[in-house]
């Protein structure tokens, strides 16, 4: 069974974390998903206490490890030395993402080097200001390096490590239960469109998969 961290702090933005965790904690058999954290219990950016599963140190060893947003809490923990040294990830042997504004520790940690990124639109000038190149996507990925921006987006993020994972089917089953009633084959294409479109996946280790390629973990 595969390993999904989500690591939060205070000030989390509420979306960020609770759409991924919704659409991911739906299948209880491929993947097993732990929220991370300093503490026992953040408080979101709307004053909700989660709890956590935790401490970010398990983020090392699990196979995918996603980075929630916040404005204030991003700004606090990107100059935090100990929680940035805490982490020894290796986008060689893991899937990395980020939502938001969580690119800005997937930059200081020097995982945005080989391309651009993307943000939220309110947090680009501040990321670009951080050396990377950003573009105007909801969803940019390089290797086992992937960013999104805007909160909506996170369905992108998590549709990208259920592809990687387990295939384009089982992405379209996992997504297919969020879909608005009568929609489903406008978000399907929506969601292919941006995962295979210019910005989205690339990487070298392809596998051929039906009408579509995917990266292979």
């Amino acid at each position: 069974m595969k390993k999904i961290a989500i690591v939060i702090f205070d000030h989390f933005t509420d979306i960020d974390l609770f759409l991924m965790w919704d659409i991911l904690c739906r299948n209880k058999t491929d993947w097993q998903v732990k929220i991370l954290g300093t503490k026992e219990q953040h408080q979101s950016t709307h004053g909700l206490l989660v709890t956590t599963h935790g401490n970010i140190m398990e983020a090392n060893n699990a196979d995918v490890v996603l980075f929630s947003s916040g404005k204030i809490g991003i700004s606090t923990v990107i100059k935090d030395k100990i929680f940035l040294e805490t982490f020894s990830l290796n986008s060689q042997k893991q899937l990395i993402g980020s939502i938001c504004a969580g690119s800005f520790i997937l930059a200081k940690l020097g995982l945005l080097n080989n391309g651009p990124a993307t943000t939220h639109p309110e947090a680009k000038s501040e990321l670009q200001a951080m050396g990377v190149e950003v573009i105007d996507k909801p969803f940019v990925c390089n290797g086992n390096v992937a960013t999104a921006g805007g909160c909506l987006s996170a369905q992108y993020l998590v549709a990208w490590v259920i592809e990687r994972l387990f295939g384009i089917d089982k992405r379209l089953e996992s997504l297919k239960v969020i879909s608005p009633a009568g929609q489903n084959e406008i978000y399907e294409r929506l969601v292919t469109e941006t995962l295979h479109g210019s910005g989205g996946i690339k990487a070298p280790d392809l596998v051929d998969k039906g009408d579509y390629v995917y990266n292979h973990l």
